[in-house]
């Protein structure tokens, strides 16, 4: 899922590199043990939330990958 965010964070929509950016720094906070699972999770669920997603999101693909690979990132914590 790293590689999919990494991708995306440099994909030219700002608001999935936006997301992808904060994701994968997120991830780096938590394995330093900056911050707790709990508030990963949440901070994670926050990025996808669907009502701020879908007002700024035009693709769908993109949109769809973002969501799929920060739903592995929070299962995974």
């Amino acid at each position: 899922m790293t590689q999919e965010l990494q991708w995306l964070a440099a994909c030219g929509r700002p608001w999935a590199e936006q997301r992808a950016q904060t994701a994968l720094s997120l991830s780096d906070a938590r394995s330093r043990g900056d911050i707790s699972d709990s508030e990963y999770q949440e901070l994670l669920y926050d990025l996808v939330r669907t009502d701020r997603l879908e007002s700024e999101a035009d693709d769908l693909q993109t949109k769809t990958m973002l969501v799929n690979a920060i739903s592995v990132l929070s299962h995974l914590a």
